[in-house]
């Protein structure tokens, strides 16, 4: 390979001083009312943050029912599953952990299944929801098809998961 000779190039660059570039760009606001809203940007952004972290705080027994859920055993008879006859408890469960005592504590049959259809659009219970969960919960006797107790699971799973509570 052969070297360039020192004719090679443009005489004018030949003689060109590098400059150096300039100091980084300082993003921090340089003006007081800049940092003034950078400063309640700031505080509005921890403010929404500490809101979520208490949000996601209170949203723990929706979380408990849930995992609760996800660990029943598939349905086969009623008699032989009496974990099942626990959903209208957890229920109630779920509703004193998202509202009042005051608000819930009176209610039962058809006004406690349209208390929970006025909480959640997802999910309707009506009368044969309130039906099936009286029964659930007070006769022992009774026992349900596999298609009436996986509907009713479903209602209750769509209800802890979309309903408004006091803090949503």
């Amino acid at each position: 390979m052969s070297q360039f000779n020192d004719t090679w190039g443009s005489n004018i660059v030949k003689e060109l001083i590098e400059t150096t570039p300039p100091e980084a760009i300082n993003w921090w606001p340089q003006t007081l009312g800049w940092q003034v809203v950078a400063f309640f940007l700031f505080i509005i952004f921890l403010r929404k943050l500490y809101l979520r972290w208490r949000l996601y705080q209170h949203n723990v027994y929706r979380r408990d029912a849930i995992a609760w859920l996800n660990q029943l055993p598939p349905f086969e008879k009623l008699s032989t599953q009496p974990i099942f006859r626990q959903l209208p408890n957890l229920l109630r469960k779920t509703a004193l952990g998202g509202y009042q005592r005051t608000e819930i504590a009176n209610l039962s049959g058809n006004s406690w299944a349209q208390w929970l259809d006025e909480q959640c659009t997802q999910s309707s219970f009506g009368e044969d929801g309130a039906f099936m969960l009286h029964r659930l919960a007070y006769d022992s006797d009774w026992s349900m098809t596999s298609d009436q107790m996986d509907s009713l699971t479903q209602k209750v799973r769509l209800w802890i998961e979309h309903h408004r509570g006091v803090y949503d």
